[in-house]
């Protein structure tokens, strides 16, 4: 089968939160052997999906043979599992992955119990299914540090099982985040582990499709992808997981050179 752990399929550059410019990205994957990476800056708003679509259309990266995609990751606004950013503007990126975020985050300043916030989440995890120009949840169930501090465990495994459902239902992509642990430290790594194990039997049971991602915000973590790795062989994932179908040769793919052309 094809090298899937030369791909990820979600990185962060300096034209977001990253420390390192698109050029810089490249030269490292290149340097790391890679096969394939997706810049997935965020995008919180209409606005910034429109400065992100004009500075990828003008990186004029040099040709490699480092397969890239320009893709993004945008947020929920609100519990109704809308995202931040309107269809139109996310139908321009190759790759839409999608997270909970500090947006969502901060409404639930008046919830106190754990049980009513973890109900929410679901509710909204469900409605998130639906979206139509989403690929891929990013990290999902990443609720585990402040200001929520959601355990897995809330998490029951008819829930679980109802969510496997409507992702499998509405074809997106579970990803497997290499740094998932980074959003659940208040408990030992031994703790998370056995936890999220739960979750991706249940995933795997329902005829998910995963995708890896380093989820790097440098371009030293381009392709770091030891403990997703461990999970895909724990639970016998690799024909499981999944490549963006649309991967280019040239830099930038047709609707990027539409959005060029147009001066976005």
């Amino acid at each position: 089968m094809r090298d899937v752990y030369g791909y990820d399929l979600h990185t962060h550059s300096s034209l977001s939160d990253g420390r390192n410019d698109l050029l810089c990205m490249l030269r490292s994957a290149e340097a790391f052997g890679m096969k394939g990476m997706v810049f997935t800056d965020h995008t919180f708003n209409n606005q910034g999906a429109e400065k992100l679509l004009e500075d990828y259309s003008a990186a004029n990266l040099p040709a490699s043979k480092v397969r890239l995609l320009y893709g993004t990751e945008t947020t929920i606004a609100d519990f109704s599992g809308r995202p931040a950013v309107s269809p139109s503007l996310l139908q321009r990126f190759d790759l839409v992955l999608i997270d909970f975020g500090g947006i969502l985050f901060q409404q639930f300043a008046d919830y106190s119990d754990k049980k009513s916030m973890a109900l929410q989440l679901f509710d909204t995890m469900m409605e998130v299914c639906r979206i139509p120009e989403v690929t891929i949840l990013a990290h999902p169930l990443n609720f585990g540090l402040a200001p929520l501090q959601i355990p897995l465990s809330l998490f029951t495994d008819e829930m679980l099982e109802n969510y496997a459902d409507a992702i499998r239902r509405h074809g997106k992509v579970f990803e497997i985040m290499n740094q998932m642990y980074f959003w659940h430290t208040s408990i030992s790594f031994e703790d998370f582990h056995r936890e999220y194990s739960r979750v991706i039997a249940i995933m795997k049971k329902a005829g998910l499709r995963f995708s890896l991602g380093s989820d790097t915000h440098s371009c030293c973590g381009i392709g770091n992808l030891p403990w997703a790795r461990k999970i895909v062989e724990e639970f016998d994932l690799i024909d499981d997981l999944f490549l963006p179908p649309q991967w280019n040769k040239t830099r930038m793919n047709t609707k990027l050179q539409e959005c060029a052309a147009m001066t976005c």
